[in-house]
C-alpha cells in the first residue's frame, strides 16, 4: 500500500493542494496502521498490545475517513468540470463503494474501542485487523481512482478535432 501511494503521489502530487494533503494524511493512517500490526524487520512474532498505537491508529483512522467523507470527496468532484460531465459520472459510480468501505472500518473501529483486547479476544483482534488492512487497501483504490479522474491531467486531455461531429467532412 506503501508503495502504491508513493507512485500515486508521483503521478498527481503537486497537481492540487487538497490531493496533497489526502496524500499525507493517508501515509500517516498507514504508518500508524504498519506500527499497530508491528510490520517491523526482526521483530518478535508475538508481541503485547501497544494499546497507544491502537489509540493513535483509531484516531488516525477516524480522521482520515471523516475528511473523505465530509470534506474531501465533494470537492475532489467540484473540481471536475460540469454536472453533467462523463468524469462526474464516473465519479459518483465510486461514492457507494466508499460508503459501504466506510461502514465495514466503523465496525472494526467501534468494536475495538469500546472493549479490552485480553486473551480471549486477541485472535479474534488480529483476525480483525487483517480484515481492516484488506479494507483500507480496498478503499485506498478508490479513492486513488477518484484522484486519477480529477486531477491526473492525461485523463483530461482533448480529443482531436477529427472526432467532433459539428466539423465539416471533405464528400
Amino acid at each position: 500500500m506503501l508503495n502504491r501511494l508513493e507512485r500515486l503521489t508521483q503521478r498527481v502530487g503537486g497537481s492540487n493542494e487538497l490531493v496533497d494533503q489526502w496524500l499525507h494524511a493517508r501515509k500517516e493512517l498507514l504508518v500508524s496502521y504498519c506500527t499497530l500490526v508491528g510490520l517491523k524487520p526482526n521483530k518478535e512474532k508475538h508481541t503485547p498490545l501497544n494499546e497507544k498505537a491502537l489509540d493513535n491508529f483509531c484516531h488516525n483512522l477516524v480522521d482520515y475517513l471523516s475528511a473523505g467523507h465530509f470534506h474531501l470527496y465533494q470537492r475532489v468532484i467540484d473540481e471536475v468540470e460540469g454536472a453533467n460531465s462523463p468524469i462526474k459520472l464516473q465519479a459518483a459510480k465510486i461514492y457507494p463503494a466508499l460508503e459501504l468501505n466506510t461502514e465495514a472500518i466503523m465496525a472494526f473501529h467501534d468494536s475495538y474501542t469500546e472493549n479490552d483486547i485480553d486473551d480471549d479476544n486477541a485472535f479474534a483482534f488480529h483476525y480483525a485487523l487483517s480484515d481492516v488492512g484488506e479494507a483500507l487497501d480496498a478503499r485506498f483504490q478508490l479513492e486513488d481512482q477518484l484522484i486519477i479522474l480529477a486531477f491526473d491531467r492525461s485523463n483530461h486531455e482533448e480529443k482531436p478535432p477529427a472526432n467532433e461531429e459539428h466539423l465539416a467532412r471533405p464528400a
